[in-house]
């Protein structure tokens, strides 16, 4: 090889090492399974026949004895683990892929590229969406997931104190844009036609220690969560088998956080009834600035100010009748006021921060809000995107079970 050739080819040595070792590899693989197939003592052996199995290396040739009408043909591939003309592993690859990077020609692409081989974007849409099934069916009704930490993970920071063990259940929901064979018909706000539908998501995590100001210190490694597209009916069976799984039956204190959602909040208590309900503070101040707003007074923002410092340090239920003793004659004016107050004052139980932070509790929905974007949002809000609902929801269920790895 002359200088001109070894400056062009030197630099691709890694690219065609991992080239042939692949094709190596992939061969291996297929002369193993070829001799486990051949093992088999069945009579009836019509023919040899050789099928193609996609693995970690990339395709590989399996010859196989062809048996009419025994199901013993499949045997090696059973043993093996393969469907859908896939091993585990490579379908794990493969979809992991799929539903973390961009698009599926794009996860196409990088698996040739990681040396796994050639498959088309339909093929790996469709093993997906397989896995996704499967991934949702076990969401709902998940094996026992109680978790154990090392001492290092429980150990309390400085600056911090100790709280009893707590299991916080949190949910939301959030709309990918859907085809219009999901949304026909359907009517979105302000009555127009829909253009999306809703994916429910579920998150849980456990903490035993809150900084010095209450907020709660979740530990590494315990987040798990669930995805559904059967609406609020289908959320309290998820929320109840999710919680259970994680032990909300032995927990000392259980936590459920929500917006302010009528619907989403009457699943999550007949879910978990004895568990402590909470609004998120964040919707509440919402509602508390909308109702400053429309008072119609001077200084409306330095109210809001005053009004939601109070708030956060004892609870909705301050706010609220500080503002019907010192405007009871603008609220009178104002309808839009007075339903915002409303809102407000009948969640004054599930608002009381002050308490809730002396206690070392929840008063912020942000864990299922960052779920809702990483689980379904980051892959499945796209430009230009829209999905069948039910296949959305295959896709996030994956996200879902990677995330939830302990």
């Amino acid at each position: 090889m002359d200088a001109k050739s070894r400056r062009e080819e030197m630099p691709r040595f890694d690219e065609r090492l991992a080239d042939a070792a692949s094709k190596d590899m992939a061969a291996y693989m297929g002369e193993v399974m070829s001799s486990v197939s051949f093992r088999s003592k069945a009579p009836c052996v019509h023919s040899v026949r050789t099928k193609q199995v996609l693995t970690r290396f990339g395709w590989c040739d399996v010859r196989h004895p062809y048996r009419v009408g025994s199901p013993e043909a499949c045997d090696v591939f059973r043993a093996f683990g393969v469907e859908r003309k896939m091993t585990p592993f490579a379908s794990s690859v493969a979809t992991r892929l799929a539903v973390t990077l961009g698009s599926f020609r794009e996860a196409a692409d990088t698996l040739a590229l990681l040396g796994c081989g050639r498959v088309s974007a339909s093929k790996l849409r469709d093993e997906t969406l397989c896995v996704g099934e499967s991934a949702l069916e076990a969401s709902r009704s998940p094996g026992k997931d109680v978790r154990q930490y090392s001492d290092a993970k429980l150990r309390t920071p400085e600056g911090a104190h100790r709280v009893p063990r707590t299991l916080v259940v949190m949910s939301d929901g959030t709309n990918p844009p859907c085809t219009k064979a999901d949304t026909a018909g359907v009517r979105g706000k302000n009555s127009e036609q829909a253009k999306s539908r809703q994916l429910r998501v579920v998150s849980a995590c456990e903490h035993f220690n809150a900084t010095d100001k209450g907020i709660p210190i979740p530990v590494e490694g315990s987040f798990s969560y669930a995805v559904t597209d059967k609406g609020v009916g289908e959320l309290t069976s998820l929320v109840h088998e999710h919680a259970a799984s994680r032990g909300s039956g032995t927990a000392p204190r259980v936590q459920c956080v929500a917006d302010g959602e009528e619907a989403l909040e009457k699943a999550m208590r007949d879910a978990l009834p004895f568990a402590q309900f909470t609004n998120d503070f964040m919707h509440a101040a919402g509602y508390l600035s909308t109702c400053c707003e429309k008072l119609g007074i001077p200084d409306a923002a330095r109210e809001y100010r005053t009004c939601r410092a109070i708030m956060l340090r004892h609870g909705a239920g301050s706010a609220v009748d500080r503002i019907r003793r010192l405007y009871a004659g603008e609220l009178g004016s104002s309808q839009e006021a007075r339903d915002a107050l409303s809102y407000l004052d009948k969640r004054r139980e599930n608002m009381r921060y002050g308490w809730l932070r002396r206690n070392g509790y929840y008063i912020s929905s942000c864990h299922i809000e960052a779920a809702a974007r990483i689980l379904v949002a980051r892959r499945c809000k796209q430009a230009g995107m829209h999905w069948r609902l039910h296949n959305a929801a295959c896709v996030c269920a994956i996200i879902a079970r990677l995330r939830s790895a302990a």
